[in-house]
């Protein structure tokens, strides 16, 4: 990477999901936190970009699933970082728990099922109490990034993305991208506030879309999923 104050986005590939760091000069905020007992990996991977865990001022949730939270209490008592939610999830976040999402596709909705059933326990996390909680647009230029939070809901009542430079989208779950022909998420409790959600997210006009599962990808591909699974999902829920 450049030095200098130009922004960088990093995503550190934790097997089960993402996570990612952006930084810009000395500033740098974290985006999810992997599963649990992970943060020794993620703080290797932060040293390995020159980034000192004291230097992470803020730790945003795109969703408090446990795979994306599992190792929020540790990095927090590392980092001291103030720790962003929405509001529609700050509950979970203080329980450690969120119900897991309802599923898409037929395989999914099977596995989603089962999960809700057997899966309580292995999706419980430490408990935190966040710090910021946000309901609408949050600007992130007092954390030294030219950039802000956005309420994405559909995979999760709470879910948010984190849009940089005007370009860059970190998406969470409200994308995914671990198919080769579809950006489709297999889980979301509500498809119809997905669909707005993807609408708004390509308002924005952003070129490339950060996901919490998979690797990034550009813009014709979710353009390309979105005309596929609008016309369907509007006719499933009518």
């Amino acid at each position: 990477m450049k030095e200098g104050d130009k922004t960088h986005i990093v995503r550190i590939h934790m097997t089960s999901s993402n996570v990612y760091v952006v930084k810009s000069g000395g500033k740098a905020i974290l985006i999810d936190t992997g599963m649990k007992k992970k943060e020794k990996k993620i703080i290797a991977a932060l040293q390995r970009i020159n980034v000192s865990p004291r230097d992470i001022k803020l730790i945003i949730l795109t969703h408090t699933h446990y795979d994306h939270c599992g190792s929020l209490k540790a990095l927090k008592d590392i980092t001291k970082a103030k720790i962003l939610v929405h509001k529609a999830e700050a509950e979970c976040l203080k329980e450690g728990y969120c119900d897991l999402p309802k599923g898409t596709m037929w395989f999914s909705k099977a596995m989603a099922a089962i999960g809700r059933t057997l899966a309580k326990k292995m999706a419980e996390y430490d408990a935190v109490d966040p710090d910021i909680t946000i309901s609408r647009r949050f600007d992130l230029h007092p954390y030294g990034i030219d950039g802000y939070v956005l309420p994405t809901p559909g995979h999760t009542a709470g879910s948010i993305s984190i849009i940089i430079d005007e370009k860059h989208a970190i998406v969470g779950d409200t994308l995914f991208h671990i198919v080769k022909h579809s950006v489709f998420p297999p889980y979301a409790n509500d498809q119809k506030t997905l669909l707005s959600s993807w609408e708004k997210l390509l308002a924005v006009g952003c070129e490339y879309f950060y996901p919490g599962h998979g690797k990034p990808f550009m813009r014709a591909k979710f353009e390309k999923t979105y005309e596929k699974r609008s016309n369907k999902i509007l006719a499933a829920v009518s």
